[in-house]
């Protein structure tokens, strides 16, 4: 047998268990989240119609998506992210509920991206969902959310980049781009090939202001990096003047960041020229970065009418924490200690194994961790097993207990053990630990 066959197939991984336990942690945060704010936590297939992704996910998604041909003969993927599988449900299933809707969701993504750290093939990606709003205040509780979230899991030291998607697409139609060419000048613009994008504008314009165009997507990147506050939006202003739908776009903008203040919502850095490579954003669009960690752990923003697709536009803001991005940048911050069990149940013969059974479920009954020696060690033998994992105490029970109606609790730690009656065993663990 090939020695491949042991290991993941590139840009997957097995996850253990230091691993799963930050991951368990962020997602009761993210679930406790769900609660607090409102939103039902639903779920969808991981193989969806091509069509579905095919026409707002964007270039790059389109090119990275895992793609086949079903038994049926219909054109599928594995889920490449999740706002359009999610807007397909609220128009199939929450079409007569009132608004706004407020969906939540964790599910694996699928991308055939190139594996590198903090971006994987198969990820875990939560998300938040608010359908039915046009007004600020959906834009602001999603970014309430997101920082509530950064700090519930313990960091410090995060940004939140903030911008409006409606700018940039405002100022490409402007010079001549057709929204249907707009989505691959979005994806060179959010991986900072502005060179690139520069040449697609002048090459797809079609008009004779596709070199003003570059000129001012140019100058709203290089005003992001100099100025800030009011001079940023006050320069950004003068920037796209005189084009139509720029300045509604920074209005917006605005007042979600003058809302945002009002709740001591301050970690935002406003960029002018920031994009998000998903062609469906339509508004306000930001993303959470850990100065040094490689890839942004959540990003979201306005889409307006997505579900407009399937015959019922409604407007929308949403994110997607990235579950294993924050994973990775937790375990970087600090080590992860997997839990043992508290206690070992040991049958020294095989006629005591069924008081050991009572044994271990009276122990979990009273809620404290407890595993069966299942492998019928000597009890030397089990207990330099309990030794070398961590166990605590270990529960004996042998031919005398059994005869005595007792067992034996032997402390690992303080090398010390006591007998007593089986339904004292969790009264004296409490008092021993």
């Amino acid at each position: 047998m090939s020695k491949d066959l042991l290991n993941p197939i590139r840009g997957m991984r097995d996850i253990l268990a230091e691993e799963m336990v930050l991951r368990n942690r962020v997602l009761d945060v993210i679930r406790d989240l769900f609660s607090l704010y409102g939103y039902k936590e639903i779920l969808t297939p991981t193989i969806e119609p091509y069509e579905l992704y095919a026409a707002k996910s964007g270039e790059e998604i389109k090119h990275r998506m895992y793609t086949f041909t079903d038994f049926g003969g219909r054109k599928v993927v594995l889920r490449p992210e999740a706002t359009a599988t999610i807007s397909r449900l609220v128009v199939r299933k929450f079409r007569s509920e009132s608004l706004p809707l407020r969906l939540g969701y964790v599910l694996s993504v699928f991308r055939y991206d190139e594996p590198q750290r903090g971006r994987y093939r198969e990820f875990l990606q939560a998300g938040f969902e608010l359908f039915g709003s046009h007004n600020v205040e959906a834009e602001a509780e999603i970014l309430q959310i997101s920082n509530e979230l950064m700090q519930r899991l313990g960091f410090q030291d995060y940004v939140i980049k903030i911008g409006n998607q409606g700018l940039m697409k405002a100022l490409l139609s402007w010079g001549g781009i057709p929204e249907p060419s707009q989505g691959a000048l979005l994806n060179f613009i959010d991986k900072g090939l502005l060179a690139e994008a520069e040449a697609e504008i002048l090459k797809l314009s079609s008009n004779s202001k596709g070199p003003e165009a570059v000129e001012k997507v140019k100058r709203l990147a290089l005003l992001s990096r100099e100025a800030k506050g009011g001079e940023l939006m006050e320069g950004g202003a003068e920037v796209v003047k005189d084009v139509p739908g720029a300045k509604a776009a920074l209005s917006s903008l605005s007042n979600v960041i003058d809302l945002c203040k009002g709740i001591a919502l301050d970690r935002l850095k406003v960029d002018l020229g920031f994009v998000r490579g998903l062609e469906y954003y339509t508004g306000t669009i930001f993303e959470i970065w850990i100065p040094g960690f490689p890839v942004a752990v959540n990003g979201g923003g306005r889409y307006d009418g997505l579900t407009g697709l399937f015959g019922y536009p409604l407007p929308a803001v949403g994110c997607a924490p990235g579950v294993d991005r924050i994973v990775l940048a937790m375990q970087e911050k600090s080590s992860t200690k997997v839990p043992v069990p508290l206690c070992m149940v040991v049958a020294t013969s095989p006629e005591c194994i069924g008081m050991a059974f009572k044994a271990a479920d009276t122990l979990r009954s009273s809620g404290s961790s407890a595993v069966l020696d299942v492998n019928r060690r000597s009890l030397s033998s089990a207990l330099k097993y309990a030794s070398e994992r961590g166990i605590r105490f270990v529960v004996i029970i042998g031919a005398r207990e059994m005869k005595e109606n007792v067992v034996t609790l032997r402390d690992m730690e303080r090398n010390v053990q006591m007998q007593m009656p089986m339904n004292e065993l969790p009264l004296s663990l409490s008092q021993n630990t």
